[in-house]
């Protein structure tokens, strides 16, 4: 066999023997070119050519979720461009760069060295992700200068007369992206101004100031967002913080109230690498993903509430699709980060500029892949449908509660039921959830709290660990947080069901099945595994997750609540009340029904558990306790009682006819007690719960 001669030749060369390449075979002198042509001979990827080149020169290949763009200090432009390779990333001793040529001498490597005033590790990528890191490394400065509003450095010195108001702001800016805040509140309260910071979702409270800082602050903001100062009209902005090596893009809101100015500050850090990895999507959510954007052509939805992290896992998905030989174009309200290698377009409704307009526009481009960042109207759903059936791969957001309500949503926008079938892909629904800090959490242990005992009766499996607080979760015992999802893919049976008129959830869902992964599934994975718990599910999801998860496992599902005090510790179930004094009624209760039963001994008892707790459904009441007559006993029960409003059922006792006459004349559920030991009380009960006599 001919010995390749070119050095890319030979590693691939390596990795597949059973290639054969033509005898003095002519490789492009541009590495770029080179890569490509050698890809193209051997029918393998840049990624498997990258791999095959580290292991012929003992190196690692490179990782593009790794890469950081705010670490490009740590080497010049010019040797950067000169030698082709990027800086990944840098720790305290090391620095990372990637090569496409990993044939460096040991001249070059002292120099790298020096220049990056640290220990190198070298790693191998192609040229094309080399460009990409480049570009992303060295355009901040010029992005920064095409700002009009000056670049606010939080690590600089506050000078002049309002020194004490940049030293506040830029503590509080410094503060809140060290906490990895989203968002930045500044408001009037009780005669001053109050600081919170919304951190994975929640709000913080952090400080409070006197009015005369709250409206220092607002001068400051407004005059380097260039806003008008004293307007009675809201105001929105864009700042630049440099903090570092880092470059944070501020979106600004500035709301006049009755005492004083309100301002939201959004943090965008426009170093951060999109990925789903990154995003921490499970394994499985990941493969499902893939699978829907692997399409050629076809349209992709994403649904879920504002600050579910949709933008997020869009950059995501086209971070995923992103390469030289991919034209990708998007259009967003706003934008929101800036993606390298990718035509971004702004929505301004204000000169014409709709979704509609620009998306007609975009179609003239030529592109392979289109983000629309919503569709809010016929016209553009229309459109983005008409582009998914002629060749493109569309990606969008629609504002729904579920991924299949996707489906009738669209339907009711007055789209063709044949052209959504054929045009959709599938559709995703999205929440994000906390997790636990794994420098705190404690693994589960008895006794179980409810709804552990809840998750546990309706899975099978228990909850790994439970929440703490640490310094370094600032004692809320969650840091960071993690994407549930949803997902439904387009089959035959839901595209026939479409073309049948087919609109109802039932029949939706019976279409998709087998192709559909609930949320309660999603969440429960993450439950098992101890990254979250049930309680924060059902924080962020509502009572919605125990009834999905129940159907998912076939169990009867129960009634949960749960009571955050100021500490946020208490969490129940929904209880059924007994008036009884017969603890075997209520065992067989306890045993039979999904709810929890609270015995009390008399109607005094039961006013006193009423007024005091939140969580009673419903009444059982034993008509062993009727020791008077009984339209007296009735009439003391209905006082003591009837101001809860709370649905009731008497278990009646051998030889209480005249009570039976009684409750029959009121038209009040009732049962024998005979029938009570048998699965005559618990379906009593729910009947009783649905409002059915």
């Amino acid at each position: 066999m001919n010995t390749p001669v070119h050095w890319l030749l030979d590693a691939a060369q390596r990795g597949h023997p059973e290639v054969l390449v033509t005898p003095n075979v002519a490789i492009a002198p541009n590495l770029s070119d080179a890569w490509a042509q050698v890809c193209g001979l051997f029918h393998i990827s840049a990624q498997e050519l990258t791999t095959l080149v580290g292991q012929a020169h003992g190196l690692e290949p490179g990782n593009m979720k790794r890469f950081q763009a705010g670490d490009a200090s740590c080497l010049p432009e010019r040797m950067c461009r000169q030698m082709g390779l990027a800086p990944l990333w840098q720790e305290r001793d090391l620095t990372c760069i990637a090569v496409a040529d990993p044939r460096l001498t040991q001249d070059q490597h002292k120099q790298l060295s020096f220049a990056a005033k640290r220990q190198v590790q070298l790693v191998v990528m192609s040229p094309e992700d080399i460009d990409t890191c480049q570009t992303r490394l060295f355009s901040q400065a010029l992005r920064g200068a095409s700002i009009k509003t000056r670049v606010i450095d939080l690590l600089a010195q506050g000078l002049g007369a309002d020194s004490n108001t940049v030293k506040l702001v830029n503590t509080i800016l410094r503060t809140a992206i060290d906490r990895n805040a989203s968002d930045i509140h500044i408001h009037p309260f009780v005669g001053g101004g109050a600081i919170r910071f919304r951190i994975d979702g929640v709000m913080r409270r952090i400080a409070t100031l006197p009015m005369e800082s709250l409206e220092s602050i607002s001068r400051y903001l407004k005059t380097h967002a260039g806003l008008e100062p004293n307007p009675l009209k809201p105001q929105d902005g864009r700042l630049r913080l440099k903090y570092g090596q880092r470059e944070i893009d501020v979106r600004l809101s500035i709301l006049p109230a009755y005492d004083g100015d309100r301002i939201v500050c959004r943090l965008l850090d426009q170093s951060r690498n999109f990925s789903l990895h990154q995003s921490r999507f499970s394994i499985a959510d990941q493969q499902a993903l893939h699978r829907l954007i692997g399409q050629s052509s076809g349209i992709v939805l994403l649904t879920g509430p504002t600050g579910s992290g949709k933008t997020s896992t869009l950059y995501a998905l086209l971070a995923e699709l992103n390469s030289v030989d991919v034209n990708i174009m998007t259009i967003e309200d706003p934008v929101e980060y800036v993606l390298p290698g990718i035509s971004q377009v702004q929505v301004n409704e204000k000169q014409g500029l709709s979704f509609a307009d620009t998306l007609r526009s975009i179609l003239r481009q030529d592109p392979d892949v289109v983000l629309v960042g919503e569709i809010r109207d016929e016209e553009t759903a229309r459109i983005a449908l008409q582009a998914a059936l002629t060749g493109h791969l569309v990606l969008s957001t629609l504002h729904t509660n579920d991924a299949l309500g996707s489906i009738p949503r669209l339907l009711d926008l007055g789209l063709d039921a044949s052209v959504l079938g054929d045009a959709l892909i599938g559709v995703v629904s999205q929440r994000l959830v906390r997790c636990l800090c794994e420098a705190c959490r404690q693994p589960r242990q008895a006794p179980l709290l409810a709804v552990e005992e809840e998750f546990c009766r309706i899975t099978g499996e228990l909850p790994a660990y439970r929440p703490v607080g640490c310094e370094a979760c600032g004692f809320t015992g969650y840091r960071g947080r993690l994407p549930i999802i949803e997902y439904v893919e387009m089959t035959a049976a839901l595209r026939q069901a479409l073309l049948t008129g087919g609109r109802s959830l039932a029949t939706l869902k019976e279409a998709v099945r087998g192709h559909r992964r609930s949320m309660a599934a999603s969440a429960k994975a993450w439950i098992v595994s101890g990254m979250t718990t049930p309680l924060e599910v059902q924080k962020v999801l509502g009572t919605k997750f125990w009834a999905e998860l129940a159907e998912e496992h076939g169990k009867e599902a129960g009634a949960v609540n749960f009571d955050v005090g100021p500490q946020g510790q208490t969490d129940r179930r929904m209880k059924i009340l007994l008036l009884s004094q017969d603890d075997a009624l209520a065992a067989r209760l306890t045993a039979a029904l999904p709810y929890g039963v609270q015995q009390v001994a008399d109607e005094k008892e039961a006013a006193e558990y009423t007024e005091k707790h939140g969580d009673v459904i419903a009444l059982t009441i034993d008509s062993a306790l009727c020791t008077s007559a009984p339209e007296a006993w009735l009439v003391g029960l209905r006082t003591a009682l009837a101001s809860s409003g709370l649905p009731a059922i008497f278990v009646l006792r051998d030889g209480t006819e005249n009570l039976q006459d009684l409750l029959e004349r009121y038209g009040a559920m009732h049962i024998a007690h005979a029938e009570a030991q048998s699965d005559a009380l618990p379906a009593a009960v729910n009947r009783l719960l649905q409002g059915i006599h």
